[in-house]
C-alpha cells in the first residue's frame, strides 16, 4: 500500500500528518450581546471562543460542516445548523428562516471563499472579527515523502505552505478537501476531490487511492 500523508494543521489517525500550518489565536473585543447568532467555518474558531465569556444559549450557530457541528455542540453550542461543507451553503442557510438579526462570522485572517459578500448582497447583516491567523510551519522540513505517495491537502494555504518547501512530483497522487483546495492547483497533473469536504471524507478517498493504484 502506497503511503498517505495528510497536509494540514491537525492530524487525522492512520496517516503520516506533515504539520504544515501553525495557528495563532488572536483576542479581539468582541460584544456577543449584538448578534442573533455566530458564524464558524473551522475548529480553530472554536478554540479562538476559549478566550470569551458568553452565553450559548442566545446564540444561534452556523456551522459550514458537520465536523465542525459536532465540535460545537461539544463546546456548548445548542441551537446548532449545519452546512454541506462549503462557505457557498451558509447564505442560504442565514435567509432561509427569514432571520432579521446581525450575525458575527469568527475568521481566520485569510480567505478563500466569497460567500460573505454574496450573503451581504441578500441583504444579511454580517460582522468580520478575526480570531486566529494561519502561516506556514517553516519548521515541517524535515520529512521525507516518499515518490509514490498519495498527498492530501485540506486547504489553499496547505498546498501553498507545502510547495514551499517540497515539489509535488509526477508520481505523487493528490487528493484535496473540496473544489476551493482543488482549484489552487496551477501545475498538477490530476487533483482528486473527496465526495465530502471532511478530512475524514478525504483520508478515506486517499487510502482507497493508495490501495488500488500505482504510479509507476
Amino acid at each position: 500500500m502506497r503511503p498517505v500523508y495528510l497536509i494540514s494543521k491537525t492530524p487525522y489517525e492512520g496517516v503520516i500528518h506533515i504539520p504544515i500550518l501553525t495557528i495563532s489565536f488572536l483576542n479581539p473585543t468582541i460584544d456577543f450581546t449584538q448578534y442573533e447568532g455566530i458564524i464558524l467555518t473551522s475548529k480553530q474558531a472554536l478554540i479562538a471562543l476559549e478566550k470569551y465569556t458568553f452565553t450559548w444559549d442566545t446564540l444561534h450557530c452556523i456551522c459550514v460542516s458537520e465536523s465542525t457541528a459536532e465540535a460545537a455542540r461539544q463546546a456548548g453550542a445548542v441551537h446548532v445548523e449545519t452546512g454541506d461543507g462549503y462557505g457557498k451553503s451558509i447564505p442560504g442557510m442565514l435567509s432561509a428562516k427569514k432571520r432579521n438579526g446581525k450575525w458575527l462570522y469568527l475568521r481566520p485572517k485569510v480567505i478563500a471563499s466569497e460567500w460573505v459578500e454574496t450573503a451581504r448582497g441578500q441583504g444579511i447583516p454580517i460582522d468580520e472579527a478575526v480570531v486566529y491567523e494561519t502561516t506556514c510551519n517553516k519548521e515541517a522540513n524535515t520529512y521525507h515523502i516518499e515518490k509514490d505517495a498519495v498527498l492530501v491537502f485540506t486547504s489553499p494555504s496547505s498546498i501553498k505552505c507545502f510547495c514551499a518547501l517540497y515539489s509535488i512530483l509526477p508520481t505523487h497522487s493528490i487528493v484535496a478537501i473540496g473544489k476551493t483546495t482543488q482549484s489552487a492547483f496551477q501545475n498538477a497533473k490530476e487533483v482528486f476531490v473527496s465526495p465530502q469536504a471532511s478530512v475524514a471524507s478525504a483520508v478515506q478517498l486517499a487510502q482507497e487511492i493508495a490501495q488500488n493504484s500505482s504510479p509507476f
